[in-house]
């Protein structure tokens, strides 16, 4: 046994080495961007979310959960292998059946469905579940599928026919069969661990300790030991008794995974900074792997050789145990996508990733990723490119607004707004100044050059208190003469954009996520997220009337905007759809259904034929509009 272990590592490092050689994508990131397209979009930008990750049991693929569907990535070499699409909300868990022939993936749109592992084929679908699927596993002999939904309800089915077979009533945010099948341990947010008869369903012990609702639990591989995990701690207990044996706190981290080695030595806890791991028979720490993967999806590999790891900005990594060594990376999958610009030659579009330094430049004919902007040292919100296409205004960090080169990413001027926080800005048509939105309820102007406060408008106030509300949207009108703005207090108003003069104030009855001008100037778009309005109206925008308002979404709209020859309108919002409407008539032209979450920004192309949309499922879309005409 120690001698094939000692043969086993010397021969690692050649191993790591042939990973190196031997590395490959399957796919361009072209092919990647067409790969599993909805109906009538052209390109996509990003793969999505990543919820979860799992090794085929013949150490051959990875399986993961995200946004999209399920990817499935070669684990050996690299490359995307397939995009199993078919869930319309995102996928937050996804594994292999025992024999590697069938994947069970669960989704927040209430169903559990198993694929053909190797053609991809949905075989069936689940769907008594109520509420939003958070897991879905076999049982060791794969005879059974264990699922559990939000409200913290388990299902037992039979895998082959779909048949319900048990309704269990607990904790569901986590769950996993014991080795031999006659078991099953839960997890849920009223801190309590369950473990059930796998037959019966009843309940034979109740783990109690956790401060917060239970993450993820699993078994060792020999049955005896069962791990889990709450936002900052990891506990280990006795099976059996349901004795606590070990607790590691993590109070500098989130955790959320647990995982055993298959020999049963290891523990590893995923966090959002890092990989945790501790020795089971002493529950001593271990020397974490330079550079460890974060991000909480984990996953060893059957052989026990490797850890799949996806981290936060979602990067998947894959490391060698015996020598710690990184041997394949996975990029393309992002956190939510709040924002995108596209330049003015429609060639470029420049995406915000929420709550991350970067902003990405990509080709929008091919999806090709050209620049990576780093030296944004905060989180990025809302970013848009000058008219001339050389300069990307983007929200950094709140308080400031940096303008940057739109190829080289360097620093050209910085809008320090102190207390003032900032949610959006936009160049004005001739680029010589910046009109702001603020979570202060001010519109302010900037000069563009030397970041120079020019004036501050002010207006936006809470209805009847004497407070400002915040402004989620501000933009130019096409000469540049005038402002729009809109906020929280359900009001949108017009503005002399030299004088900072008020011109008109139009009521709506709620707070407007976006407002913006026809090509004419002589019209205004608002996007509504009040209570039961979810409309978009069309105002005029010299008077203030209502001239049309557009229905059909089933959630806020987020976005509205003008196409380019202001024949046409495109919205998007939380019902995750992107929908066209007529902008003379207001009838509703094309509904977009592609996205798996909200929608937070839609626009178009310099001609009109491409409207983009990016989503908090981490993609961006290309949509083809060539076929659309009022």
């Amino acid at each position: 046994m120690n001698n094939s272990r000692g043969v086993r590592q010397r021969l690692y490092p050649l191993c790591a080495c042939l990973f190196t050689l031997c590395a490959f994508n399957a796919f361009s990131s072209e092919m990647v961007s067409r790969l599993g397209l909805p109906e009538g979009a052209k390109l996509r930008i990003g793969r999505g979310m990543i919820n979860s990750i799992d090794y085929s049991p013949d150490n051959t693929r990875i399986a993961v959960g995200g946004s999209l569907g399920v990817w499935i990535y070669d684990a050996r070499f690299g490359g995307e292998i397939a995009l199993l699409r078919g869930h319309t909300g995102p996928v937050t868990s996804a594994a292999y059946s025992p024999n590697g022939k069938r994947i069970v993936s669960a989704s927040a749109d209430k169903t559990v469905r198993i694929w053909d592992a190797e053609t991809g084929a949905l075989l069936n679908t689940l769907e008594e579940h109520k509420y939003s699927v958070q897991l879905a596993a076999y049982s060791p002999d794969g005879k059974r599928i264990v699922s559990g939904d939000w409200t913290e309800t388990v299902r037992i089915w039979d895998a082959k026919t779909g048949a319900l077979l048990k309704t269990l009533a607990g904790g569901a945010l986590s769950a996993a069969y014991s080795p031999d099948g006659k078991r099953i341990v839960s997890g849920g947010w009223d801190k309590t661990i369950r473990i059930w008869d796998a037959e019966t369903g009843e309940v034979l012990n109740g783990l109690e300790g956790h401060t917060d609702g239970v993450r993820s639990v699993a078994y060792s591989p020999d049955g005896k030991t069962i791990a889990s995990c709450d936002n900052h701690t990891v506990r280990v207990w006795d099976a059996e008794t349901g004795a606590l044996l070990n607790t590691h706190d993590v109070d500098e981290d989130w955790i959320h995974s647990v995982a055993f080695s298959p020999d049963g030595r290891i523990l590893i806890g995923g966090g959002s900074i890092k990989l945790y791991m501790w020795s089971v028979v002493s529950g001593a720490p271990l020397p974490p792997f330079d550079s460890s993967p974060s991000g909480g999806s984990i996953a060893f590999s059957p052989d026990g050789h490797f850890i799949a790891g996806a981290e936060m900005n979602g990067v998947i990594r894959i490391w060698n145990i015996e020598i710690g060594a990184l041997v394949r990376t996975f990029e393309g999958h992002t956190g939510p996508v709040k924002y995108g610009s596209f330049s003015p030659d429609g060639k470029r579009i420049v995406v915000e990733y929420h709550r991350t330094s970067l902003l990405h430049i990509w080709d929008a004919d091919t999806g090709k990723l050209l620049n990576t902007l780093h030296n944004l040292d905060a989180h990025v919100g809302m970013a848009a490119y000058s008219p001339d296409g050389m300069r990307i205004v983007g929200v950094q960090g709140d308080t400031n607004l940096h303008i940057v080169d739109a190829e080289t990413g360097k620093l050209l001027t910085a809008v320090k707004g102190g207390a003032d926080k900032f949610v959006a800005a936009s160049f004005s048509p001739n680029g010589r100044t910046l009109v702001s939105a603020g979570w202060n309820g001010f519109v302010q102007i900037w000069d563009a050059k030397t970041g120079a406060l020019l004036n501050t408008l002010k207006g936006h106030r809470r209805r009847g208190k004497n407070e400002y509300s915040p402004v989620y949207s501000a933009v130019y009108s096409p000469d540049g003469k005038k402002i729009v703005s809109a906020g929280s207090e359900g009001r949108i108003r017009t503005w002399d954009a030299e004088t900072g003069a008020p011109l008109n104030t139009f009521k709506e009855k709620g707070y407007i996520l976006s407002a913006g001008y026809s090509p004419d100037g002589k019209k205004i778009v608002s996007a509504s997220g009040a209570g039961e309005d979810l409309t978009v109206r069309i105002w005029d925008a010299d008077t203030g009337d209502i001239l049309k308002t557009l229905e059909g979404h089933t959630h806020f709209v987020r976005w509205a905007v003008y196409s380019p020859d202001g024949k046409n309108i495109a919205s998007g919002g939380n019902d995750t759809t992107v929908r066209i409407w007529d902008a003379e008539t207001g009838a509703l032209l094309k509904t977009l259904e592609g996205h798996t979450d909200e929608v937070d920004w839609v626009g178009y192309s310099s001609d009109g034929k491409t409207l983009g949309s990016a989503s908090d499922d981490g993609t961006v879309i290309l949509w083809d509009l060539s076929d659309i005409s009022p």
